[in-house]
C-alpha cells in the first residue's frame, strides 16, 4: 500500500495526478524544477484544445475521452461561469482533400454498423457525439455558417486557396494559465498535501537516481515522474525528442479586418495542416483561449531552438493576418516556444528502485491537455492503493 507519494513536475499531469492521488487520500508532496506558469513549461502557453494531436499511441483516444468528461463537467459547473477554465469553441480543420467516410466504407453497409464503417475513414474521437463532429464541404460550411456566425475567412479566399472540405467540431479548450493556478490551489489547499516546491533551485533533480534519495529521504514509498522533455536527461531516454512549437498571442479584443459583426458573431478556432496556408510541420491555426488568441504554429521534432526566428514571426503574423486578426493595428502581447515531449509511445509504467515505486508518465506529445486527465487516472491505477 503507498503511504506517501512524490509527484515530480507540475504541468498539467503532474498537477492532476497529484489532484488524483489526493482525492484517492494518499499524501502528496510535489515538485518541479519550474512554476506551471514559467514559460518555459509546455502546458501554459500551449492552445489547450481537446483534440488528440502528434501522439501516435492509441491509448491516448481512451484517456482523451475521460479527459473530454471532466472537462465538460467543469464547463458545466457554477464556478465556470466566473473564472471561465474551460470554453466550448466552434472549432474547424480545413482540408484540400475529402477525408471522411467514402464509398467502400459502406461496401457492406447495415443500419446496425454505421458508426464502426466511419472508424475506417475518421479518427476514433471524432465519433464522440458530445463534440457534434461534422464532416463537411466548404459549400456546406457556408451553408451552415448563414446561421452560425461563426468568425472564419471568407469562403471565397478558402476556396481559392484550394481547401474544399473541412471537419466542424465543438471541442472544450481549456485556458491554460488559469486552470494550472487552479489545480496548483487544490494541490497546497489540501489537507494531505506535505509540501510543495515548485521552484528548486538549481533547475531541480539531475537524475532518476536523485528523485528516489529525495523520495527516501520524504518518506515517500512511490515517485510520479511527470517531467515531460525533462525525462530526456533523467531517464536517459533517447526516444523523447522535442517537437518544437512556436506561438503568438493576441489580445481576444484586438482589432480585426472583414469582421461583420452581424454576420460573424462568435469566435472560432481554426486549424489546417495542408497547403499552402499551412503543413504538418508548420501548421496554422488560431484558437481563441481566456483573454487571447493563441496563432501558431509548427511541429519541428529535434528542433531546441529557444527563441521565434525572423522569418518564424513573418509567418505568424501573416498567420494572424489570413485568419481576421488586423496586424497593421494589433501587435502581438506575447510570444512563445515550447517542446512537446515527442515519443512513438508514451511512457506509462512502473519500475521499483530502491524500494521505491517510480511510475513514469510522460511522451504525450501535443496531446497533454487532450489527455491528462485519463493519463493521471491511468497511472495512480498502476499502484497499490
Amino acid at each position: 500500500m503507498t503511504s506517501k507519494a512524490l509527484v515530480v513536475g507540475s504541468g498539467a499531469i503532474g498537477l492532476r495526478t497529484a489532484l488524483e492521488l489526493l482525492r484517492k487520500n494518499v499524501p502528496v508532496i510535489l515538485r518541479s524544477a519550474y512554476h506551471p506558469l514559467h514559460p518555459s513549461t509546455c502546458s501554459t502557453g500551449s492552445g489547450g484544445l481537446w483534440m488528440p494531436y502528434k501522439c501516435p499511441d492509441p491509448r491516448v483516444n481512451k484517456w482523451a475521452k475521460e479527459t473530454l468528461d471532466e472537462l465538460l463537467d467543469i464547463h458545466s459547473s457554477p464556478e465556470n461561469l466566473n473564472d471561465k477554465y474551460v470554453e466550448i469553441v466552434p472549432t474547424i480543420f480545413l482540408t484540400r482533400t475529402h477525408q471522411g467516410p467514402k464509398l467502400e466504407d459502406y461496401k457492406d453497409f447495415k443500419a446496425e454498423n454505421y458508426h464502426s464503417a466511419l472508424k475506417h475513414s475518421l479518427p476514433e474521437w471524432t465519433q464522440d457525439p458530445r463534440i457534434s463532429f461534422q464532416h463537411l464541404t466548404i459549400e456546406m460550411l457556408a451553408w451552415q455558417n448563414q446561421v452560425m456566425k461563426l468568425r472564419i475567412p471568407s469562403i471565397e479566399l478558402i476556396k481559392d486557396a484550394g481547401y474544399k472540405h473541412g471537419w466542424l467540431f465543438r471541442p472544450p479548450i481549456v485556458n491554460a494559465p488559469r486552470m494550472l493556478t487552479k489545480m496548483l490551489d487544490e494541490v497546497l489547499s489540501h489537507p494531505l498535501t506535505h509540501d510543495v516546491n515548485v521552484e528548486m533551485d538549481q533547475g531541480g533533480y539531475h537524475s532518476l537516481e536523485d528523485i528516489v534519495e529525495d523520495a527516501r529521504a520524504l518518506g515517500c514509498d512511490a515517485v510520479f515522474n511527470c517531467t515531460g522533455m525533462g525525462s530526456s536527461k533523467l531517464c536517459k531516454d533517447e526516444s523523447l525528442v522535442p517537437g518544437r512549437g512556436i506561438l503568438m498571442h493576441y489580445d481576444r479584443n484586438c482589432a480585426k479586418h472583414g469582421v461583420d459583426e452581424a454576420t460573424m458573431k462568435y469566435d472560432t478556432a481554426i486549424l489546417t495542416e495542408d497547403g499552402p496556408w499551412g503543413s504538418p510541420t508548420d501548421p496554422l491555426y488560431i484558437i481563441p483561449r481566456g483573454d487571447v488568441f493563441v496563432v501558431g504554429g509548427s511541429y519541428h521534432e529535434g528542433d531546441s531552438g529557444a527563441a521565434i526566428t525572423a522569418a518564424e514571426k513573418k509567418r505568424l503574423i501573416e498567420n494572424a493576418t489570413l485568419m481576421g486578426i488586423n496586424t497593421l493595428l494589433s501587435s502581438p502581447v506575447h510570444e512563445w516556444v515550447g517542446f512537446r515531449p515527442a515519443r512513438q509511445t508514451i511512457r506509462m509504467e512502473k519500475q521499483s528502485l530502491r524500494g521505491v515505486q517510480v511510475v513514469h508518465s510522460y511522451g504525450h506529445g501535443g496531446s497533454g491537455w487532450t489527455a491528462y486527465v485519463g493519463v493521471a487516472k491511468n497511472s495512480v491505477a498502476l499502484l497499490d492503493l
